[in-house]
């Protein structure tokens, strides 16, 4: 059986509420509704290049199914930031950055992968509990908290929740490090994913370019769904 040419097409406005395995997927508690805007009805879900037959590996489909939680998160119109608790909010952030790191490659791959939050210890708790038994493929993950005295040599991502001072931020582009943060001028920087709200909408936008100067290589269907804010 192939899934190569499978597609799945949802109305405009269709609900749907999450379910335990997909909770766990996307970090986002069980039973959260979402209703699908215009450009997420638009999307077809057309699962190209995995072609599926009966020898199928496990790992495989849970990237397939991966992949549709990742398009559901980013374009339900019910994700507003502004209108959630402040753990509802830090809990689809959450899900962002490891969706982030599904879509990223590094040159090279350590055995434990490193998330690092800039200066906010709350979030980097909240990061730890939430990926406590997850992993980036076969790595275990550890998050701590880092301050411009920090060295960054074992940081993959950086997450900024606040104004990252310029000269570290140009430092960590020396690195093939992830760096994602939600000031203005995060791009201008040299930040490499940008989180901003349009809409009452959490989106991103990807400067490719910054992130090949750093030796990471994004996956193009995450791309496609960067936004110019």
């Amino acid at each position: 059986m192939s899934l190569s040419r499978l597609t799945l097409s949802i109305p405009k406005g269709h609900k749907f509420r999450l379910r335990r395995r997909a909770a766990q997927l996307s970090f986002i508690p069980k039973g959260h509704k979402f209703r699908l805007s215009r450009q997420a009805a638009q999307l077809s879900f057309i699962l190209l290049r995995f072609a599926i037959d009966l020898n199928i590996n496990y790992r495989l489909v849970m990237r397939c199914r991966l992949i549709l939680v990742v398009w559901a998160l980013l374009f339900a119109s019910n994700s507003s930031i502004a209108s959630q608790p402040s753990e509802r909010e830090s809990q689809i952030t959450a899900a962002y950055l490891y969706h982030f790191t599904k879509f990223t490659e590094w040159p090279a791959v350590a055995t434990t992968f490193h998330y690092c939050v800039y200066d906010d210890v709350g979030f980097t708790d909240l990061l730890r509990q939430t990926y406590q038994s997850k992993t980036i493929g076969e790595a275990s993950i550890e998050v701590k908290n880092i301050s411009t005295q920090s060295k960054l040599d074992d940081c993959q991502l950086i997450y900024f929740p606040g104004p990252g001072p310029a000269d570290f931020l140009k430092k960590a582009s020396n690195f093939p490090i992830l760096s994602v943060g939600i000031q203005k001028d995060f791009i201008e920087l040299g930040g490499i994913i940008y989180l901003f709200e349009e809409n009452q909408k959490l989106r991103f936008y990807i400067n490719n370019a910054a992130a090949a100067n750093s030796g990471l290589k994004i996956n193009s269907q995450l791309l496609r769904l960067s936004k110019e804010p």
